[in-house]
């Protein structure tokens, strides 16, 4: 029997979107990621998936976010045999299914909503435990420094920022930077004329969800907080994997 869930929350209830997206494409044949926790909660969920179905963009934009992450912290935990893993307003994540290799702990973060869900379907296990908090709060990070004083932290805040404001954005960046240094922090956001001009994802256009935040150039965070370099930058519509995926999906 499915399960319906009520979210208290409207950001809470955009869990589903990369969570459908990642099931949608692990059923794929020759899927770019392959995430079959996705599909067994998918169809474990009553939702009416349907709606997003055709917000090919997204779609792209999800499945392609989801693999460039694990490929950044696939590399971080090769480089560090101490590394713990945090992925931030985590919701129904299974990056720790995926890609988990026994060693490194991987903690799933999000609001007492969601992971009140998560421990629901996905049960904590070794090596994976869970926090109950806002992103906005420093004590959860207090609490990381002390738990693991001497690891190397890698932060993922997948999905999530572009919900903040600008002025919420940096106090979370102030937050990490200086509590974590020489740790990495890899997140995704919209661009800034899709923030000021109130354009949606088109997955989002019929959800009451609102884009309160946006950035062109990831150089200006060094600007925001110095003790930040930035490492990388992509735009996910470049790369070759959402190329191929983005033909795949204009022709079926």
């Amino acid at each position: 029997m499915k399960q319906r869930h009520k979210f208290e929350s409207i950001v809470a209830e955009t869990l589903l979107i990369p969570l459908y997206y990642r099931a949608k494409e692990s059923r794929r044949k020759n899927p770019i990621l392959n995430d079959k926790v996705a599909e067994g909660l998918v169809d474990s969920l009553e939702y009416d998936y349907s709606r997003f179905d055709g917000a090919k963009l997204s779609e792209v934009g999800c499945v392609v976010r989801g693999w460039f992450f694990d490929r950044a912290v696939r590399r971080f935990i090769g480089k560090h045999a101490d590394a713990v893993v945090v992925n931030v307003g985590c919701g129904l994540d299974t990056r720790f299914q995926r890609i988990g290799d026994g060693k490194a702990v991987f903690y799933d973060m999000d609001l007492p909503e969601v992971i009140a869900l998560r421990r629901e379907l996905i049960p904590e296990q070794p090596g994976n435990p869970y926090i109950a908090a806002s992103l906005l709060d420093a004590g959860w990070l207090d609490d990381l420094r002390r738990r693991h004083p001497d690891a190397h932290f890698i932060f993922v805040v997948e999905g999530v920022l572009m919900y903040f404001y600008e002025k919420q954005v940096k106090t979370f960046l102030h937050h990490v930077a200086e509590r974590f240094g020489g740790g990495e922090l890899w997140f995704d956001v919209c661009g800034t004329m899709m923030s000021r001009h109130g354009v949606k994802p088109d997955s989002l256009r019929e959800h009451e969800a609102q884009i309160r935040s946006g950035l062109s150039d990831g150089r200006l965070v060094e600007q925001w907080e110095p003790r930040l370099r930035l490492l990388e930058q992509a735009n996910y519509m470049n790369l070759k994997s959402a190329t191929k995926l983005f033909s795949v999906l204009l022709a079926s």
